[in-house]
């Protein structure tokens, strides 16, 4: 409870702090919508063009893509700073969080609050509203509180990946090109439905590179795109095991890599 209590109190001071800058506050938000706008419009040119893609409409894949952005604005709020774990590395400053009484993790987790991450909720939040004002669903109590459970485990399987590879700073002191890389497969994947992209595909964003468990089987299961009879169907109850997992695996990364780190001395 007080690491807890603590890590919200450094949010807090982080959020105070960038909220000095209002006007850097107000161009951001309006850039991150504008660039999910984008990103939709991309979306509605293809449909109108070829009407479904892989057996999904327009619609669905709105609400495919605004499960995503829902989860990820979770993540951009208070993780993106992740990638700049070996700038900290390359400075020599992650030693400060070394010589302070509270622990580096939370530390460097809380050291940071991305405020685009508001402008995310929004655009995912009605770009939602809009798709299931377009789909007839029929949606109950459990539907719903699965919703939430697969916003907040999207997070953390973001959150968990980016966590893992910016590790790899402790060890070649770089790694922001690795998240890059993999943000942008990742952000390729979630505008459309993964069944377009063929089998082998599919197993490597289940297998390798989990990312299809953040909106892609649970949006089938929501949807109803899915049943007991699909093979496939299990696994859309799986995102919540899965980022427990990941979280566990980026954990012991972390571990690893904070025992390997040797300060720069600078």
């Amino acid at each position: 409870m007080e690491t807890l209590r603590m890590y919200f109190k450094l949010i807090g001071i982080s959020f105070r702090s960038r909220m000095q800058f209002r006007t850097d506050f107000m161009v951001g938000l309006f850039s991150v919508i504008v660039l999910n706008g984008f990103s939709l419009a991309t979306i509605g040119v293809v449909l109108n063009q070829f009407h479904s893609l892989a057996g999904w409409t327009i619609w669905e894949i709105v609400f495919l893509y605004s499960l995503w952005v829902l989860g990820h604005s979770l993540f951009s709020l208070v993780f993106w700073h992740m990638e700049d774990l070996e700038y900290y590395m390359i400075e020599g400053t992650f030693d400060m969080f070394l010589v302070r009484p509270i622990a580096p993790f939370l530390q460097f987790l809380a050291r940071e609050i991305n405020y685009t991450g508001f402008a995310d909720l929004l655009v995912g939040t009605v770009g939602m509203s809009v798709a299931l004002s377009h789909l007839s669903l029929a949606w109950d109590l459990w539907k719903l509180v699965y919703l939430v459970v697969v916003v907040l485990s999207g997070t953390l399987i973001e959150f968990s990946i980016t966590l893992a590879l910016a590790c790899i700073a402790f060890w070649t002191g770089r790694s922001a090109s690795s998240i890059n890389t993999v943000m942008q497969v990742s952000f390729a994947i979630q505008r459309y439905p993964v069944d377009m992209y063929g089998n082998w595909f599919r197993i490597f964003v289940t297998c390798v590179l989990p990312v299809a468990f953040i909106n892609y089987y649970p949006a089938r299961l929501l949807l109803g795109k899915t049943t007991p009879a699909d093979p496939w169907y299990w696994l859309s109850f799986l995102s919540p095991l899965v980022a427990v997992a990941l979280l566990g695996i980026a954990s012991q990364v972390w571990k690893k890599g904070i025992r390997q780190y040797n300060s720069t001395g600078s």
